[in-house]
């Protein structure tokens, strides 16, 4: 019984990875970027150590220009470029890398849940985790907000160790494991504040009087500060994306009421309603019978502070976006599988709750189709094959990043430099609904970009924000006899917003190189 578990638990992680997108079709495609972040991490362990990393990193953004390594803590593509240098880089090794967390996103509740209940119940919430709809949706796509709670939820289970039994050596454990999960993504930051609030409800002030608590704290802001001083350095970008976007998607103020409502209106569609309305009943059957054990309460604290803490926290930072709250599905999770142990017999309990968990993954999973967006690879491929040594491509369209990750799985010694147009052409953070800007550059300046650059071919997808006129400007230019279209390509998938077409463009008029600037974009 003890191995059946986590089995279960490893299975459900592979029926994630077998039902997802694995072959160069990303619908998020933030995704291709952050396996490129790995591979990046990869090349420079294997041929850049020893260079300075910036160098390093320009040099290979002129060829693959889609990283954000920038704006993430280095935990996960490291992980991947361990997974990348053992089975080679490609979307189903990046998307294998978040199935190993995922995994142990499923075994860290199961530790968690065990510090009260059975096994039985603990395999149960590591399964309705992976049924809850925000984390199956993550689970099959490369991000890392599945990493990152999957490191809170062992960090979790270690603190409640700890609890119980007053070891320093399991604190100290918990506190490495939090940190690890802030440097997978910054905001597991938001679930720290309740594992204080959890130690101070069982052991009150008398923390303060233990070497242990000090030893901790101190250990956490020591390791908290090189990625403090990377983000005030080199990652500022992120206070925006924190403090300065709110949630403009919705329109109002993050310090609004609609705003601390947001995330709450749509806790069905993130949680799922049976976790929501099992947590409920057990905080009602809380309230009438108290609780069962210490394990119990020290457990539920955990998880009720948890949930208040990160929900406000993520209803004032940030752009309103349910992926967010993945951290928000734990705690109704375990408070469902809890009262099934306070209403059923131990054995009975465990089993109701074990088929409930399946019975739920397979009904999420089966109707819950992964999104693909079909097309990018076709088009990386027909401009390796069309263009010589050196040659410099301009993209311009939605996801470049598609495109960029499918011109490394089949060149990964670089071919080509590609420049994304909207570099050039206006301003803005991160995307375009956070505001933009255009750079009001003429026909004359848009072609000169095309000159100095030697720009071979045009990678173009038509009207995309094309009502700047820098961009219809480029539209106007490679629709001129400057340019031939040799290729059209059609970009499919089931969702209708992503479907459109990538024209191919090749300048027949081109200038010649002469300054070392354009020699050394064209690798020469």
């Amino acid at each position: 019984m003890g191995l059946l578990g986590p089995l279960l638990l490893v299975a459900a992680a592979i029926a994630t990875y077998m039902t997802a997108a694995r072959d160069e079709d990303f619908w998020w495609a933030d995704g291709a970027s952050f396996a490129l972040n790995g591979e990046f991490v990869r090349d420079y362990l294997a041929s850049g150590l020893g260079r300075n990393p910036m160098a390093f990193a320009q040099e290979w953004f002129r060829h693959y220009p889609a990283l954000t390594i920038s704006l993430y803590p280095p935990i996960f593509p490291l992980v991947e470029a361990a997974v990348f240098a053992i089975f080679g880089f490609s979307h189903a090794t990046a998307l294998a890398t978040v199935t190993m967390f995922a995994a142990l996103a499923s075994f860290g509740i199961y530790r968690t849940v065990r510090t009260a209940a059975g096994v039985l119940p603990a395999t149960a919430a590591g399964i309705m985790l992976l049924a809850t709809p925000e984390v199956l949706r993550w689970s099959r796509e490369i991000v890392m907000d599945v990493p990152a709670m999957a490191l809170l939820l062992l960090a979790a289970a270690a603190l409640l160790h700890y609890q119980a039994a007053k070891t320093t050596k399991t604190l100290l454990v918990a506190v490495l494991l939090t940190l690890a999960a802030v440097y997978t993504k910054q905001t597991a930051i938001f679930v720290v504040p309740a594992f204080a609030v959890s130690l101070l409800a069982n052991d009150g002030w008398s923390l303060a009087r233990r070497k242990s608590t000090w030893l901790a704290v101190t250990g956490f802001v020591i390791g908290l500060l090189p990625l403090a001083v990377f983000t005030l350095l080199y990652a500022t970008e992120n206070f925006h994306i924190a403090f300065g976007a709110g949630t403009g998607q919705k329109g109002y103020d993050r310090l609004s009421v609609q705003a601390l409502l947001a995330y709450g209106r749509a806790l069905p569609e993130i949680v799922g309603i049976i976790p929501l309305v099992g947590a409920g009943a057990y905080l009602a059957l809380l309230g009438v019978k108290g609780w069962h054990d210490n394990a119990e309460r020290r457990l539920t604290v955990l998880m009720v502070s948890w949930f208040v803490i990160a929900y406000l926290m993520i209803s004032v930072t940030a752009d309103f976006e349910t992926r967010y709250a993945v951290p928000l599905t734990v705690p109704p999770v375990v408070l469902s599988v809890l009262l099934l142990t306070r209403m059923l017999s131990a054995g009975l309990a465990g089993s109701v709750a074990l088929v409930a968990s399946v019975g739920m993954f397979a009904a999420l999973i089966s109707s819950q189709p992964v999104t693909r967006v079909e097309g990018y690879g076709d088009v990386a491929q027909y401009v390796l094959d069309q263009s010589k040594q050196g040659d410099v491509v301009l993209f311009h369209g939605m996801a470049s990043k598609n495109f960029t990750f499918s011109l490394r799985t089949r060149s990964p010694i670089p071919k080509i430099s590609v420049l994304r147009a909207e570099k050039f052409l206006v301003d803005y953070s991160i995307m375009r609904d956070w505001g933009i800007t255009d750079r009001n550059l003429s026909a004359a300046e848009v072609e000169a970009i095309v000159d100095r650059y030697d720009i071979a071919y045009v990678v173009f997808q038509p009207n995309f924000w094309t009502d700047q006129p820098s961009v219809a400007a480029l539209q106007r230019l490679i629709d001129s006899d400057r340019f031939r279209l040799v290729a059209q390509f059609g970009i499919t998938s089931d969702d209708l917003s992503r479907r459109t077409s990538l024209r191919v463009y090749r300048n027949v008029r081109r200038t010649p190189v002469s300054d070392p600037a354009q020699q050394s974009m064209r690798g020469e």
